[in-house]
């Protein structure tokens, strides 16, 4: 995959975001999802580029958009695929709140990368299943430009990023793919998958 820059990690985070089981409250209006993006996006660089931020202040911000912005425990448990029905309560509370942390200590460390990646909103299409897709173009320094569409859906009231597909690669299923692989590593062994998603997650 193209470089696209730490413009793209408070926002992609190439997590692998799906559709998973998020289920339409209510009807999304029209340019509704296209101003949630846009601000999401505004609050990203905002954060990335202020030079009176400690990298413990970026990091707090960064987790808050997280939260605010993706549905992380239905991205969490899809991403565990058919591991997570193997799981236990204990491992599946583990799990879910590892996934975060590791989201977090992955795309944090590139904050340092920005390079003035801009993006601006190209297209936004209301879908038949309450969904819809606002497409985005990042708009990178002496590079070519990388079209990123999200996906989006309300969720109890408030609008949340369910998947992102960055030329035309889906980040739920890239991310859903490398935890299945890790796993296979692990023998198949959950609790030995999750210690090493702690380690990474807490750099050790």
């Amino acid at each position: 995959m193209k470089r696209i820059g730490a413009f793209l990690a408070p926002l992609v985070v190439t997590i692998a975001f799906a559709v998973v089981a998020v289920t339409p409250a209510r009807a999304i209006n029209a340019g509704e999802p296209s101003q949630f993006i846009q601000n999401l996006g505004n609050s990203a660089v905002a954060m990335v580029t202020d030079a009176n931020l400690s990298q413990t202040d970026k990091i707090a911000q960064f987790r808050q958009l997280l939260r605010d912005g993706f549905a992380l425990p239905s991205i969490a448990r899809f991403a565990l695929g058919r591991y997570w029905r193997r799981a236990d309560e204990d491992q599946r509370q583990r799990y879910t709140l590892l996934f975060e942390d590791y989201i977090v200590a992955s795309y944090s460390a590139r904050f340092n990368e920005y390079e003035g990646e801009t993006f601006r909103i190209v297209d936004e299409k209301l879908l038949d299943d309450g969904a819809a897709i606002v497409t985005t173009s990042i708009m990178r320094p002496n590079a070519q430009s990388v079209q990123v569409d999200w996906q989006v859906r309300d969720h109890r009231g408030q609008l949340k990023i369910v998947d992102v597909v960055i030329e035309g690669i889906s980040m739920t299923l890239t991310q859903r793919s490398d935890f299945a692989a890790a796993i296979r590593q692990s023998g198949g062994n959950i609790d030995e998958f999750l210690d090493s998603l702690d380690r990474k997650a807490n750099g050790g």
